[in-house]
C-alpha cells in the first residue's frame, strides 16, 4: 500500500472515530436543573441537596464570611458498581458565578461534631445511598444560586458539558 493511500486511510477512520463520538455525545447529552430533592444524575450515580443551613460558626470554628453546610444525598443507581463520594467535587455557585470549593477549616470542624450528618465516608454499594454534609466558607452578603459537580477540574468539566451537558441543583431564594 502506498503512503499516500494508508494516510488517507488512516485520516478516514480517525474522522469516523470522532464522528461516531460526536453522535454518540449529542445523543447521550442533556442539560438538567433539579432543585431541592431532585436529582442531577452522572452515569450511574446520582447527587441531590435536600438542604441548606447558614451559620457563623461551627463549635469553636468561625467563618471568614459565613458557612454555608449543604446536605447531600448520593445515590449509586449502579448494578454491580460501587461508589466513593469525594466532598472535593462539589462546588457552590453565587448569584454573580463566582465558584466556591469545600472549606478544609469547615469541613473539619463539622465532622468534629457528635451530631455530624455524616454517612458518606466510606464506598457506597450498588444500589444504596447516603446523606452526608458539606460546608463551604463564603462571604457574608454572598446569595448562592446553585450547586455543581466536577470531578476533573477545568478538563473534567468541558467534557462533562460535552458528553452530559451542564448539571445543576438549584437553590430556592
Amino acid at each position: 500500500m502506498s503512503l499516500k493511500r494508508y494516510a488517507t486511510t488512516t485520516a478516514t477512520l480517525f474522522l469516523l472515530g470522532v464522528l461516531l463520538v460526536a453522535i454518540l455525545a449529542l445523543l447521550n447529552r442533556h442539560n438538567q436543573t433539579a432543585g431541592f430533592n431532585q436529582e442531577i444524575q452522572y452515569d450511574d450515580f446520582a447527587f441531590s441537596v435536600v438542604g441548606s443551613k447558614e451559620v457563623a460558626t461551627l463549635g469553636s470554628t468561625m467563618a471568614q464570611g459565613k458557612f454555608v453546610v449543604v446536605t447531600m444525598k448520593i445515590a449509586n443507581h449502579a448494578r454491580r458498581v460501587n461508589y466513593t463520594f469525594n466532598k472535593a467535587v462539589v462546588i457552590l455557585v453565587d448569584e454573580d458565578g463566582k465558584e466556591y470549593h469545600i472549606s478544609d477549616r469547615g469541613q473539619k470542624a463539622l465532622d468534629a461534631e457528635p451530631t455530624h450528618n455524616g454517612g458518606c465516608e466510606s464506598e457506597i454499594p450498588a444500589g444504596a445511598s447516603c446523606v452526608t454534609d458539606v460546608v463551604f466558607d463564603v462571604s457574608k452578603d454572598v446569595r448562592v444560586s446553585h450547586l455543581r459537580t466536577s470531578e476533573g477540574g477545568s478538563v473534567g468539566d468541558v467534557l462533562d458539558t460535552i458528553f452530559y451537558g451542564r448539571k445543576i441543583i438549584k437553590f430556592e431564594q
